[in-house]
């Protein structure tokens, strides 16, 4: 009798609301497992890597190979025939002074000479004549004398002259500026009907179908470098030309000259630009991609293993810029017995996955998983503490809805089983 009076207590909205908890204690004590981070990744390698140098400096063309024209005369400028950017040949006219002045500079200079001409032979017939009346002894020998002097004279006009007609004419032939070797023209300083002289340039005419990079290194750079090392220029194959032997006092460098061809002129004179030399090379090592190191001293490494994350410390050796050398594992600490650090063999093994994904590290025991798709994470973490927690499933809640149904069901069913008690209750 009490008992089915205890039952008849509990049931209603109180049974139900213990039996909705106690489905929904249920649900939350089972942990959601951790979803398996999706990462790249790649083999580790055996092949050669590179030592490679990378120095900056100015393209420039090569020794006299860039030439500033200015007129040897001064005059006005009457044309110029090209512009920035024309290749010209050798001998080309660039442009030309005023021809009117240098062309009267020559008549003159050719009146002169004749002029000169005719005085000496009339010199050199008084002389003749002279000599004739001291032979017949009418003459004194110093009317000889004088008539010597005086065709002397008249010749050293007639090279003085000759001398002054050269030179009008080749201030006539330098009236026009004239391309020294086949080239482009990179500057043009003055414009037709300026007056110009010799000490103003006019057209600048370069050579750059093969182009220097004159870049400065420091002293433990240079010793890496010698003159017939492969380097690239902006994917351009190029060669180290040579290494100053001095180094400069003002600025403690030494400068390299690294030529690179330049048939296309895709090269720029006077630009700044990089090159990438290959100093030496390890061939046969163990090899991984660049983007699998990530940050920290020593440097590390995520090997994918049994699907989950491991770090590795690893020592590094050549680096190319794609690809870096793994020499060896950290040091050992000294023997005891030698005082020296021994050196372990690499801790990574051809054919191990290691993770590419960006320069962080996941965390030891990560569950992960290769796909092709993941790509490099912007703005990662150096290193995270712990992957994040995945969200319940959206339908979470419906499941332990059900539950309580179903001890709403219960509940409705010790209610139906009350109810035949009471009934048995009212016979007695």
């Amino acid at each position: 009798m009490r008992t089915s009076r205890l039952l008849w207590s509990l049931r209603g909205p109180g049974l139900i609301s213990v039996a909705v908890l106690f489905g929904c204690h249920k649900a939350e004590d089972k942990p959601d497992e951790p979803q398996a981070l999706a990462v790249s990744a790649a083999p580790v390698e055996r092949g050669d890597v590179a030592n490679v140098v990378e120095v900056a400096g100015t393209l420039e063309p090569l020794p006299g190979m860039d030439v500033k024209l200015a007129p040897l005369v001064q005059g006005r400028l009457a044309r110029v025939l090209v512009a920035e950017g024309d290749r010209v040949k050798a001998g080309q006219v660039l442009a030309q002074l005023e021809a009117t002045p240098l062309r009267d500079a020559v008549a003159q200079a050719e009146a002169q000479l004749a002029q000169a001409r005719a005085q000496a032979a009339n010199a050199s017939a008084k002389l003749s004549r002279a000599r004739q009346a001291f032979d017949a002894g009418v003459a004194a020998g110093q009317e000889v004398d004088d008539a010597k002097l005086a065709d002397e004279s008249a010749r050293s006009s007639v090279r003085t002259a000759e001398a002054a007609l050269s030179t009008a004419r080749n201030a006539q032939a330098r009236g026009e500026l004239r391309a020294p070797f086949d080239g482009v023209v990179a500057k043009v300083s003055a414009a037709s009907g300026e007056p110009v002289d010799p000490s103003r340039t006019v057209v600048e005419v370069a050579r750059i179908d093969s182009l220097e990079l004159r870049a400065p290194v420091s002293p433990a750079v240079a010793q890496v470098l010698h003159a017939g090392q492969a380097a690239e220029i902006d994917g351009q194959k190029a060669v180290v030309a040579a290494v100053a032997p001095v180094v400069d006092p003002t600025t403690g460098s030494l400068l390299v000259r690294i030529r690179v061809p330049n048939p296309q002129y895709a090269l720029k004179a006077n630009s700044a630009a990089r090159a990438r030399v290959v100093a030496d090379v390890h061939r046969g090592v163990l090899t991984v991609p660049k983007a699998a190191l990530t940050g920290g001293d020593p440097p590390s490494i995520e090997v994918v293993e049994q699907g989950k994350a491991k770090q590795v410390n690893v020592r590094t050796g050549y680096d190319d810029g794609q690809k870096v050398e793994i020499v060896e594992g950290p040091e050992e600490p000294a023997s005891p017995a030698t005082g020296r650090a021994r050196t372990r063999e690499a801790l990574v093994k051809v054919g191990d996955q290691v993770i590419v994904q960006g320069g962080y590290a996941v965390p030891d025991g990560t569950p992960v998983t290769v796909s092709a798709d993941a790509g490099p994470r912007e703005n990662a973490p150096a290193k995270a503490d712990a992957p994040d927690k995945p969200e319940a499933p959206s339908n979470a809640p419906e499941k332990g809805a059900d539950k309580s149904g179903a001890a709403e069901k219960g509940a409705d069913k010790s209610g139906a089983a009350e109810k035949g008690a009471d009934k048995s209750e009212s016979k007695e």
